[in-house]
């Protein structure tokens, strides 16, 4: 991570700053009281401060006389290491906190993504940095003059980092050593005010023992009265496990019968529901037949019935009257017909008299045919001449009555024909109204009419009936829930098993209940006498059984607990083994980069460094004394040496590729000109890897820096207005020419 722009409003001495700083190196110089410290505090709060957190120093950060709304913010502007831009360059990044207590706020701006949950925010900065708090950052990458030689400020989360660099894990030991060695601690205490947990089990199973001892000589009297009570109590577990089984079966049954008559009443419903629907659907399909009224068809087929009984009269009143020109030419043959018919009648009987009398004289039977012939012919001559005679009078009479009806009826037959063809008309026209082709069809319209509204009002009834007044609307859902219930409750009788098919087994189990019951209560006054005698033996059988559990307890609880130790005291053995393996890569590796810096720090003069691999003590080899001193015996600007070597050391070390911000905060005031000078040269090679932010009241490192930041001092004993001015790699003239240092040595630029 590479800042590139920090604001800070109302933040110490600041109450708007805005400042631009370089990836590289920056220094930002400025007189006494001219707020450097507080731009390092803003950093290290900025990067690893929760803004819900509410401390005094957060208090104290407010500028004097600000208003009682006002609080800190922090925000930076930042390039990561690893996220390409569209420039090609670093991603870019903001980070801004609103230090407010409970309401404060914060919002991270990275990869395109925007985080403003505290615990994630910070998971993403260490992620970011490889820095994984605030306290291991002031460790590390911050240094303040005054705690240069203060590397345990978190010395746990430095020796997790040191072994996650050597051993490639993502978390350290320490944490969980101080808990085992806490456990341990408090499983191994002795005292007597605060026992361990390992004492209290052992004084606890010594006082069951005895108390467990003491008991069992009084208990063997006992042991018949247990033994009958222990009967009894199963006696008494079987009768209710029995009197259980058999209420439950009851339950069942009683169950059974409630859903079987709620099926039959909901098939009774669903039968009505289905006629309903049945009944909906064909009077559906009666009233979608075009209506026809019954009275105007009733009034049609009338005249229709009328017409055609007048046409029928009319037509055989046709059939009766003979034509206009029959004569007696025409009733000549019907005459002559008759007499025939007369003769050949006569003739008939006289041959069958002749048949039976030939019959009964067969002798005489010629001559008696000879005199029936002889007289049939005698006979048919005398017809026909009264015939001729009668038949002339009637001729002459019937003909002119003839005439004269003849007459008359030629003038009525034109007149019953016209009426004819009128009746025959208006028959035509009642037949296309009504759409039929004849009477008998007209007749079947209007029957089938009557008995289609017959039918739909016998429908309409009947379903209002089937309904009972529920409304006509939804029938076929409510016949398809009550189809659903009927098939929910046969699957809740199938899933009671024969029971539910049992029509008797109510009465049956009803029965068998009140005998498990009654075996139950006996079962329970068997127990309560065994209780009984019991609890009036003076030896308390109870307690000594609960002693020798609270005995067995116990022991086994110690048991756990030495087994707890042992577990604690090996896991701990191996941790402090593995540590020591791991911390001595660390140390070693970490030993060759101090030892190289502080050889260019000092000249040549130490370049061989010892590292404790426990402590992280530091040891120097002293060429005048030829042995190790303790870097705490050389003189104070060679301590500060010595621990600025360390710590980029460490940065180097633990932030396992990642690339946090050292911020410095002139931290070579005890540094002679030449080793400052070497000390700056250094710092600047480091900006090729690291941002390094150096903070100044000299001006003798400009030349070194990509860009300077100018910080006005307070004027007139009032601070000045917050802000800077900035130049790359050089100042703008803003100190006294006292305040600049040395130039640096030679080919150090």
């Amino acid at each position: 991570m590479r800042i590139t722009r920090l604001q800070l409003r109302d933040f110490g001495r600041h109450s708007d700053l805005d400042i631009k700083i370089a990836p590289g190196f920056t220094v930002i110089r400025g007189p006494n009281e001219a707020g450097k410290s507080t731009i390092q505090r803003g950093l290290e709060l900025a990067l690893f401060r929760k803004p819900t957190a509410a401390t005094a120093e957060l208090e104290a950060l407010r500028p004097w006389g600000a208003p009682a709304d006002r609080r800190s913010t922090v925000r930076i502007e930042f390039l990561t290491d690893d996220a390409a831009g569209p420039d090609g360059g670093s991603g870019r990044g903001t980070l801004e906190k609103e230090f407010r207590g409970s309401r404060g706020r914060v919002s991270l701006e990275v990869g395109g993504e925007t985080y403003t949950d505290p615990a994630r925010v910070e998971e993403v900065v260490a992620d970011l940095t490889g820095v994984p708090n605030e306290s291991f950052f002031r460790s590390t990458a911050s240094i303040r003059h005054e705690e240069i030689d203060d590397l345990d400020r978190d010395e746990g989360a430095l020796r997790d980092r040191l072994q996650a660099s050597i051993g490639g894990g993502d978390t350290g030991s320490s944490q969980a050593r101080a808990r085992l060695e806490e456990a341990i601690r408090v499983l191994k205490s002795r005292g007597d005010r605060n026992p361990g947990r390992l004492k209290i089990a052992e004084e606890a199973v010594g006082r069951a023992g005895l108390a467990l001892q003491n008991g069992e000589a009084a208990l063997a009297k006992l042991e018949k009265d247990r033994d009958d009570l222990a009967q009894a109590r199963d006696a008494r577990l079987r009768a209710e496990a029995e009197a259980s089984e058999s209420r439950n079966m009851l339950d069942a049954a009683r169950q059974a019968e409630r859903l079987r008559s709620d099926r039959s009443v909901v098939a009774e419903r669903f039968e009505r529901y289905r006629q309903a629907v049945a009944a909906q659907q064909r009077l559906g399909a009666l009233e979608a037949v075009p209506e026809r009224s019954i009275a105007a068809l009733r009034d049609q087929l009338d005249r229709l019935r009328t017409l055609r009984s007048r046409v029928a009269i009319l037509q055989e009143t046709l059939r009766d009257e003979p034509g206009p020109g029959i004569g007696p030419d025409e009733a000549e043959p019907a005459g002559a017909s008759a007499a025939t018919t007369a003769v050949l009648a006569l003739l008939g009987l006289l041959a069958a008299v002749m048949v039976i009398a030939i019959g009964v004289m067969a002798p005489l039977a010629p001559l008696i045919l000879l005199g029936a012939c002889l007289l049939g012919f005698a006979g048919y001559m005398t017809l026909q001449t009264s015939r001729r005679r009668s038949l002339a009078a009637r001729v002459s009479r019937d003909n002119r009555a003839r005439e004269r009806d003849r007459t008359l009826r030629r003038q009525g037959r034109v007149g019953t024909e016209d009426g004819l063809r009128v009746a025959q008309a208006g028959l035509r026209n009642i037949l296309e109204e009504i759409g039929v082709s004849d009477a008998a069809e007209a007749e079947k319209m209007l029957a089938g009419e009557q008995e289609r509204q017959q039918e739909m009002a016998t429908l309409r009834v009947q379903v209002e009936a089937l309904l009972a007044g529920q409304g006509g609307t939804g029938v076929l859902e409510r016949r398809d829930r009550a189809a659903l219930e009927i098939e929910q409750k046969t699957a809740a009788l199938d899933a009671l098993g024969p029971i539910a098919h049992d029509a008797r087994a109510r009465e049956r189990l009803e029965a068998e209940v009140r005998e498990r019951q009654a075996e139950l209560e006996r079962a329970r006054n068997a127990e309560a006498g065994a209780m009984a005698r019991v609890e009036a033996n003076p030896v308390d059988a109870e307690q000594v059984a609960g002693e020798s559990e609270r005995l067995v307890t116990w022991q086994t609880q110690l048991a756990a607990l030495k087994r707890r130790l042992r577990i604690y005291e090996r896991t701990l053995a191996e941790i402090e083994a593995s540590e020591s393996s791991t911390m001595r890569k660390a140390t070693r590796f970490l030993e060759q980069q101090v030892a190289g810096d502080l050889a260019r720090l000092t000249g040549g003069r130490y370049d061989r460094v010892r590292i404790d691999d426990q402590t992280l003590d530091i040891e120097i080899w002293s060429v005048e004394r030829g042995d190790w001193v303790a870097a705490y015996r050389l003189s104070k600007g060679t301590i500060d040496q010595v621990f600025l070597a360390a710590r980029i050391g460490l940065v180097r070390l633990v932030t396992q590729g990642r690339r946090p911000p050292l911020v410095l905060d002139d931290p070579f005031v005890t540094f002679d000109d030449v080793r400052a000078a070497r000390a700056a040269v250094l710092l600047r090679e480091l900006s090729a890897d690291f941002q390094v932010i150096y903070l100044a009241c000299s001006n003798r490192y400009d030349r070194l820096a990509d860009a300077v930041v100018e910080l006005p001092g307070p004027i007139d004993g009032r601070p000045a207005e917050a802000g800077g001015k900035t130049g790359p790699g050089g100042t703008d003239g803003g100190l006294a020419a006292s305040q600049e240092g040395p130039d640096l040595e030679p080919g150090q630029e």
